[in-house]
């Protein structure tokens, strides 16, 4: 299992350079020259206030990582009278991973070991990527499915087997899920997002801020319904299973924007909690589908609802650091009978120092 992380830390705050002067009695003074064109555009887009966000002050860091993901999949079949709804559920073996990551400047590098079973990554893949700064922040994450998956639970459907239902092997399912999300933080100079989530820099003073973001998600499922249990296909000669989930593949693109939320609440010295919700709205497009622009366009089974959360606690000195943070993102798709709900859970812990400490910061104290 592999995982790259990278975050990106400004360390010019004023936007300015600095000039000397001297007076007739030869006492010194520092003016500060305003920076211009393209060079001053890009330093007030990293300017920070000093008074709520200490930048980080070395270049390295050195870390513990363990991460553990759980998934769930949701696939809804309504029948033609709309009476009667039926949901399967299903779930990967979770997995668990814990590795030593190096960081020089804006990149984490590093290597994570399976500590399950082996059935945990039997068949499946995942990879997470993510690119933090001030002002921007960008999301990716890949996963794929073979064989890996449980039947964890059946509602809708009569028989007394499938009330028991609990962890039953199931081979009948593949997943596919590419995902990439980018953000802009509109309060950077106060509020930092990378204090919470990629230690790069400290908050010293509670803030928040709204994120606007778009997102953009390919998700595939081949479903083979015979690969039930019988009593969820059969009662005796009848057949029970609805017709819309006789799906055998699902191939979908979903475009979508989120505006949302995010605080970093400072309880201690040192020690900060965040929060972050980004409800988000958006629009699916069938793998092959033609749309009709005054037919298709605006049908409401074409727009999904998600919902991406966050949460940390952080305790960062500076040169030593630790936290642990969650993080909740859902993927749908729905047709006027049929719906795809995916849910992804995943946790981090980690421990850390930090050292080689920038040229600008050696004189000062950490």
């Amino acid at each position: 299992m592999f995982f790259l992380f990278t975050s990106v830390s400004a360390n010019i705050t004023e936007g300015t350079d600095s000039i000397n002067i001297q007076d007739n009695l030869g006492k010194k003074t520092e003016l500060k020259k305003k920076k211009t064109g393209f060079v001053g555009f890009l330093s007030s887009l990293t300017e920070i206030d000093t008074t709520y966000i200490r930048p980080n002050m070395y270049n390295m860091q050195g870390m513990v990582y363990s991460d553990m993901m759980f998934n769930i999949y949701k696939i809804s079949g309504t029948d033609e009278n709309g009476g009667n709804n039926q949901s399967l559920y299903f779930s990967p073996y979770s997995t668990m991973h814990v590795g030593p990551y190096v960081a020089y400047s804006f990149i984490f590098l590093g290597y994570s070991f399976n500590l399950g079973r082996k059935e945990t990554s039997s068949g499946r893949s995942n990879m997470y990527l993510s690119i933090y700064s001030p002002i921007i922040g960008i999301d990716f994450y890949y996963q794929k499915g073979t064989n890996n998956y449980r039947l964890t639970r059946a509602s809708g459907f009569s028989s007394e087997e499938s009330k028991k239902i609990h962890k039953l092997q199931f081979s009948g399912i593949d997943t596919y899920l590419q995902n990439i999300n980018a953000y802009y933080v509109f309060r950077h100079k106060k509020f930092s997002y990378t204090a919470a989530y990629s230690q790069s820099g400290q908050q010293l003073r509670s803030a928040g801020s709204f994120m606007l973001g778009f997102s953009y998600a390919r998700q595939k499922l081949k479903f083979d319904y015979t690969q039930l249990p019988l009593y969820l296909i059969y009662d005796g000669a009848n057949e029970v299973i609805n017709n819309a989930l006789k799906v055998n593949n699902i191939d979908y693109r979903n475009y979508s924007i989120s505006l949302g939320y995010s605080y970093n609440w400072v309880f201690v010295r040192n020690m900060l909690f965040n929060i972050t919700l980004t409800p988000s709205i958006g629009y699916n497009v069938n793998q092959g589908e033609q749309l009709e622009f005054n037919k298709d366009l605006f049908k409401y089974t074409n727009i999904n609802f998600d919902l991406t959360g966050r949460n940390a606690i952080v305790w960062n000195s500076g040169k030593f650091f630790a936290g642990v943070s969650t993080v909740v993102h859902t993927y749908s798709h729905r047709k006027s009978n049929f719906s795809v709900l995916n849910a992804l859970f995943k946790i981090n812990m980690y421990a850390g120092v930090s050292f080689w400490k920038r040229k600008a910061y050696k004189k000062k104290k950490s």
